[in-house]
């Protein structure tokens, strides 16, 4: 018999009598306390009375309460050939998490659930544990993601609601993600020169969430907003080079400093040679951006838009660097 050596919801993990394969035990058939199965007809006495005429395979059993997780049917075929030992194999972990790793197991393999078994199976996981996401019940009770969220709907009233719900993969994740994404949207505006870290502490997001919308975040605000046509008298000026408006952009991150300071005393760039000349780097391109402030009062008009052009391509390759080192970033963090 194939081990279950992890529930499917993920993260349920089950450890077995000392060691994978599991070694098998003889116990007598008195002392183990029937499954709480997810059988709603209960034992199918004529498969008990097929096992019964072959070897039998080892049964699951609690270890804690003695209580069969998986093999009800060789237990009652050990019974009517009126055995008074039969092989166990041990599962070890909570009492509350019996019953999701007898669904499983019951799923996978011999006599098959009924549809309405499982779904029964999926009402009593969703009142036991509501922050199971309906993807992983339905990877346990073997339906669809689609019926279990249903299953949900229909038992709102008597399950309990939770705020996060976990997945297949095993990850907590929350239930109002909208909310947390508009939050740490609108911590990354007010703070822009703040870190991913920071960002998902702030909105309770994860960090390469957090990375994924200042990424966003930065597409939206490069992307160029239609200039207005210039008509009558100030077209007039503005060809006569009497109109120097400036239309401001976005301002500044004012953690510039504060940045470069604190990079500057990381000792992976400080005792690097790479490290080190990523610095003097940075710090010849911070007065750059200054001295842009003062000179751009003296671009003439007929010369504005190749300069702005120049910059937006700098500010292109800027934002490719940008993007490079916060995807490496998500990567990092969904490892």
């Amino acid at each position: 018999m194939r081990e279950l050596s992890e529930a499917a919801a993920g993260g349920l993990a089950v450890v077995t009598g000392g060691g994978c394969p599991a070694e098998v035990d003889l116990v007598p058939v008195a002392s183990l306390v029937d499954a709480d199965s997810p059988r709603l007809g209960g034992i199918d006495r004529q498969h008990v009375e097929v096992l019964a005429q072959g070897e039998l395979e080892p049964v699951l059993v609690h270890r804690d309460t003695l209580r069969v997780v998986d093999g009800m049917h060789r237990l009652e075929a050990a019974r009517l050939r009126g055995q008074e030992t039969i092989p166990v194999r041990y599962l070890d972990g909570p009492v509350s998490e019996v019953f999701i790793h007898s669904v499983a197991a019951n799923v996978s393999h011999g006599l098959p659930l009924t549809l309405k078994d499982r779904k029964a199976a999926a009402g009593r996981i969703l009142a036991s544990h509501p922050d199971l996401s309906d993807r992983a019940i339905a990877r346990i009770a073997g339906l669809s993601p689609k019926t279990v969220s249903a299953v949900r709907r229909a038992s709102t009233e008597e399950v309990p609601q939770s705020q996060v719900r976990i997945g297949a993969d095993g990850r907590s994740r929350p239930v109002d993600a909208a909310r947390r994404r508009q939050a740490a949207r609108t911590y990354l505006v007010e703070h822009p020169g703040a870190t991913l870290s920071e960002v998902a502490a702030s909105a309770g997001v994860s960090v390469s969430t957090a990375c994924e919308i200042r990424q966003r975040l930065r597409r939206e605000q490069q992307s160029p907003a239609p200039a207005r046509p210039v008509t009558g008298h100030a077209a007039g000026r503005r060809a006569a080079g009497g109109d120097r408006t400036v239309i401001p952009g976005p301002p500044v991150g004012d953690h510039r400093e504060q940045r470069i300071e604190s990079l500057a005393k990381d000792p992976s760039l400080r005792f690097t040679e790479s490290g080190r000349a990523l610095l003097r780097w940075l710090n010849k391109r911070a007065p750059d951006l200054e001295a842009g402030k003062q000179l751009m009062a003296a671009v003439p008009v007929h010369c504005a838009v190749a300069v702005a052009d120049l910059a937006n391509s700098y500010a292109r390759e800027w934002q490719r660097f940008a993007s490079a080192l916060d995807g490496a970033v998500g990567e990092v963090a969904e490892r």
